[in-house]
């Protein structure tokens, strides 16, 4: 197992603005047989897990606390008849892996809450880059959306989200390349990835 690097390369309040970056980047993608999307948003409210519950209806939902005794259907359940034992359980995680991409991107963007979440392409290549000595690269290439926060693990909340390009140790030249062909440019430091 490796850990990618990420470069963030936008920070915006809108959330389709940061989709239309992502578009952007993986139009240089090459794409894998898997290339799939991943999304995960913590509910802050009932009426947030009621959204995210009910778009996704086959998404695991569940308590962001795993020492929790609820089991997944339970607050499945307890959210679908808007039981007022919810907001004991709050906050709330949904989690949607693995997803053929443009499947759930628009509607997850339409139910996602105040709460940190994020929302994940990868199994695809970045292209080789002659002009900088690199070749296709598959290995940790991925894009992320940084929903509501400002790291790729969630943890450091914010009013805006943060696109991030993920890349292999070392290929920094790669990310500023890929960043700089769609219009983007670094907005700080590299950092640890997945």
């Amino acid at each position: 197992m490796s850990t990618s690097n990420v470069l963030p390369v936008l920070r915006t309040p809108d959330l389709l603005n940061a989709y239309q970056a992502v578009q952007r980047l993986l139009s240089l993608a090459v794409p894998m047989d898997e290339f799939q999307v991943s999304a995960q948003a913590q509910a802050l409210t009932a009426a947030e897990a009621q959204r995210m519950a009910a778009a996704f209806p086959d998404a695991r939902v569940g308590p962001d606390n795993p020492y929790r005794p609820e089991s997944d259907d339970e607050i499945r359940h307890l959210i679908a008849a808007a039981d007022p034992r919810v907001a004991a359980l709050l906050p709330v995680g949904l989690h949607l892996g693995g997803r053929p991409v443009g499947s759930i991107e628009e509607v997850f963007f339409g139910v996602a809450g105040s709460g940190p979440g994020s929302i994940d392409w990868d199994f695809f290549s970045w292209p080789a880059v002659p002009e900088l000595g690199l070749e296709s690269r598959n290995k940790d290439a991925g894009v992320q959306i940084a929903v509501n926060c400002r790291d790729v693990y969630r943890e450091v909340p914010a009013p805006d989200h943060t696109v991030f390009i993920h890349f292999r140790e070392g290929d920094v030249a790669r990310a500023e390349w890929l960043a700089g062909q769609v219009g983007l440019r670094p907005i700080g430091p590299v950092a640890c990835g997945w």
